[in-house]
């Protein structure tokens, strides 16, 4: 009951741990609270993808010797038309001009007419928040005659994270005004117009950073300007322009493969470029997936705070953590996929010292309980005191605990004085057999066989002891003669006999930790001298009954009959007779009652058919002098029984014998066997029905008593020990034996024993049909 209180405890505060750190790990997932960690995490696990650059990328760049050289940025219409017109006729695959042109100025048409040359060219749009009116945004397109020149329009907005360093993009843009791809995306499809544009409403994308600033080949516009860039280093290439130049502030602070670096803005373009043209572009994981990669570990965990040791789950927690870091950095660098793994570490983080707080407040709780109830609990031993005042739970819980160790103490003490004051001598020994403890019986008889003090130990006991003679064993109490040492590691009972020719019995077992664990053994010797003696008597009386009594009524028996006609009263000799086979009928009836008392024996499997036959032929003379007739029913079920035969077969020959002698001449007498329920267990019976004058009901209750006999015809000719022999062999067997009877209607007699195995079908008892012998 206590443990199950103990139990049901834990149960209820690792529901408790559980549901609190799930929905923990739940709120990590909802509203990225870790998202710093996220990110910090991905920027580590991104350095280990660097890679080359895509070789048709190429940045042209406005830095600052190109507005030392050509002038203050922004240059105007006409230089920058130039610069395009130059770039076109080196024919490249396609141009991203990164430059805003949303104010009208002079040369707008001019550089119109740059952009519509052979190398198609995409400009940005802006898209400026808050917009107006309440707005998100306001879209601000380029110029007209930029935008009608351009080969299409994309945005070029990047996603800042809550730490301020840009990680991720929205491949499309807009609202129900319109939507806009990025303008590296109409790039990629320069490249390959077989590649499929995003899908309306995408998740953002994280840019695969694949190196700090001057990752990807960049020229100055200063040089396309003065015609130093050979052709050959633009033709087929995706050209890049946008401005590098101090000051300019289109610079921004980059996580992923160039964490805590500064990029210019045309060059996370050209990351992003990289990344759509190399099919790198990393998604973010779904919900329902970081949920999962946050809760399966944690309830593994969970699981395991039920059945493993501390050291063990500290183990399984490191263990944990690197699969889901192993999995992270697989869906990263082999999937592209983000699936953070910071929740989950923290739930897994959190869980444990939260389990092993709630687990400790059970078990302190828990302990309090106990030991305020083991105070309560009455002790005759030593009846508790009052407390000492306990200010706080934790002196009190001392106060508490102080108490229990002290009842312990005396319980200890108590067990210690009872064990010394035994009868008999008992020996406690640990492993290795030295005697630990003994009691004051036990020290007397190490004193009688001659133990030294350092001698004290169960191989020196054992060998001092010698064995019981062959010839007296049988008269021993049941055991073996006690084997060398070592002990067997299980119970055992023996019988030894000391130098001075006392008789023991001794019982050994041996003493098990609570882990299974081997700690020694436990000896406890009976002196049963007197016990022998007495069974000796005991074999001398029946010696003196069944041989020395019985021989001179023979002899008497055998003189009678050799008288046959001499002048002799037949009367005397009719009265002698009866006497001399009175006598001997009383040693037989003794010797079977002690032997059915006291015969040892090793159970063995009886078919209880086999039986009753075999009674029924030692008896046949007698019952064909009556001329009675025997009705068998079930002598061909095969229903086992485990016993001693002889004493079976005994104990059915007498009830047999007492059916024959109270029957009248000519009378049916029957016999059966069937199996019954008694109290669920399956039992054989036995039944022997006569037709005798029945026996009184006040002469039932003592029926299977010694020297009890039921009034009838022949009293006084038989020694009522027959009946309790029956009663002795039943109980020995685990069975019984009863009697239903009437007077003037007969007895019925039920010898029932324990069923050793199923019996085999046989018909019911008003079906079966009846033999005759």
């Amino acid at each position: 009951m206590i443990r199950r209180t103990g139990q049901r405890r834990l149960a209820a505060e690792w529901w408790l741990v559980a549901l609190l750190s799930s929905a923990l790990a739940l709120l990590l997932v909802h509203d990225r609270t870790t998202q710093g960690l996220d990110a910090l995490l991905y920027d580590v696990l991104l350095q280990f993808d660097r890679h080359d650059p895509d070789p048709r990328i190429l940045i042209v760049a406005i830095d600052d010797h190109s507005t030392r050289e050509t002038g203050a940025w922004p240059w105007s219409r006409q230089v920058q038309a130039e610069l395009l017109g130059k770039l076109g006729e080196a024919d490249p695959v396609a141009v991203a001009y990164d430059v805003l042109l949303v104010d009208p100025k002079a040369g707008d048409m001019a550089l119109g007419r740059a952009m519509a040359g052979p190398a198609p060219v995409f400009v940005p749009l802006l898209m400026r928040a808050p917009g107006t009116n309440g707005a998100p945004f306001d879209i601000i397109p380029p110029v007209p005659a930029v935008r009608e020149a351009a080969a299409g329009m994309g945005h070029v907005n990047l996603l800042p994270d809550s730490d301020g360093k840009v990680r991720r993009t929205q491949l499309i843009a807009g609202d129900e005004r319109g939507r806009w791809p990025h303008l590296m995306v109409l790039m990629q499809r320069a490249a390959d117009p077989s590649a499929d544009l995003p899908e309306e409403g995408q998740r953002p994308l994280l840019i695969p950073f694949a190196g700090s600033a001057g990752h990807f080949p960049t020229i100055g516009a200063s040089s396309v300007l003065r015609g130093e860039v050979p052709a050959e280093l633009l033709r087929d290439r995706l050209v890049l322009v946008g401005a590098t130049a101090e000051g300019l502030g289109d610079r921004y602070a980059t996580g992923g493969g160039n964490p805590g670096g500064i990029l210019p803005g045309i060059e996370v373009q050209a990351h992003l470029l990289d990344g759509l043209l190399s099919d790198r572009m990393i998604a973010e994981a779904s919900l329902w997936s970081r949920v999962l990669l946050a809760l399966v570990p944690l309830w593994v965990l969970l699981a395991a705070l039920r059945v493993l040791q501390p050291w063990a789950l500290v183990a399984l927690i490191a263990g944990l953590a690197v699969l889901l870091l192993a999995a992270a950095a697989a869906a990263l660098l082999g999937f592209r996929l983000w699936l953070t793994p910071v929740p989950g570490l923290a739930a897994l983080a959190v869980v444990y010292p939260l389990w092993g707080w709630r687990r400790l407040a059970a078990a302190n709780s828990y302990m309090i309980e106990e030991l305020e109830r083991f105070r309560a609990e009455p002790d005759v031993l030593a009846p508790a005191g009052p407390l000492p005042s306990a200010p706080d739970p934790v002196s009190r819980q001392m106060a508490l605990l102080n108490d229990a160790i002290g009842q312990s103490r005396n319980l200890r003490r108590f067990v210690t004085e009872s064990l010394r004051q035994l009868p008999d001598g008992v020996f406690i020994a640990d492993r290795s057999g030295a005697i630990v403890l003994a009691n004051a019986e036990a020290e007397a008889l190490a004193e009688e066989l001659g133990l030294a003090p350092d001698e004290r130990d169960l191989p020196a006991l054992y060998a001092r002891f010698q064995p019981v003679p062959a010839a007296e064993g049988r008269l021993e109490p049941e055991g073996s003669d006690l084997p060398p040492w070592p002990a067997p590691e299980e119970p055992g009972r023996y019988r030894a006999r000391s130098a001075s020719g006392r008789s023991f019995e001794i019982r050994v077992a041996p003493r098990w930790s609570a882990s299974g664990e081997l700690l020694g053994w436990v000896v406890r010797t009976t002196d049963i001298t007197t016990l022998s003696e007495a069974l000796r008597q005991r074999e001398d009386m029946l010696e003196f009954l069944s041989h020395d009594m019985r021989s001179p009524q023979t002899s008497i028996l055998a003189l009678l009959a050799d008288i046959g006609g001499q002048q002799v009263d037949p009367q005397i000799v009719g009265r002698i007779e009866s006497h001399a086979r009175r006598t001997i009928a009383l040693a037989e009836g003794f010797v079977q009652l002690a032997r059915a008392e006291s015969l040892p024996y090793q159970p063995e499997p009886v078919n209880v058919a086999d039986m009753l036959v075999d009674a029924l032929d030692q008896l046949w003379p007698r019952i064909t002098a009556k001329d009675l007739n025997v009705e068998l029913t079930g002598e061909d079920a095969t229903l086992f029984v485990a016993g001693e035969r002889s004493l079976l077969t005994r104990a059915v020959v007498n009830l047999i014998e007492n059916a024959v002698y109270h029957s009248p001449p000519g009378a049916r007498l029957r016999c059966s066997i069937d199996v019954i329920e008694e109290q669920g267990d399956p039992m054989v019976t036995c039944t022997i029905a006569d037709e005798g004058p029945g026996i009184a009901p006040d002469h039932l209750a003592v029926l299977f008593e010694r020297f009890r006999q039921a009034p009838g015809k022949g009293q006084g000719n038989g020694v009522g020990l027959g009946l309790a022999q029956v009663h002795t062999v039943a109980a020995r067997h685990g069975g019984w034996v009863r009697c239903e009877s009437r007077v003037g209607a007969g007895s019925t007699f039920v010898l029932g024993l324990p069923l050793l195995s199923e019996p085999e079908e046989y018909p019911d008892e008003g079906e079966a049909p009846a033999s005759s012998r």
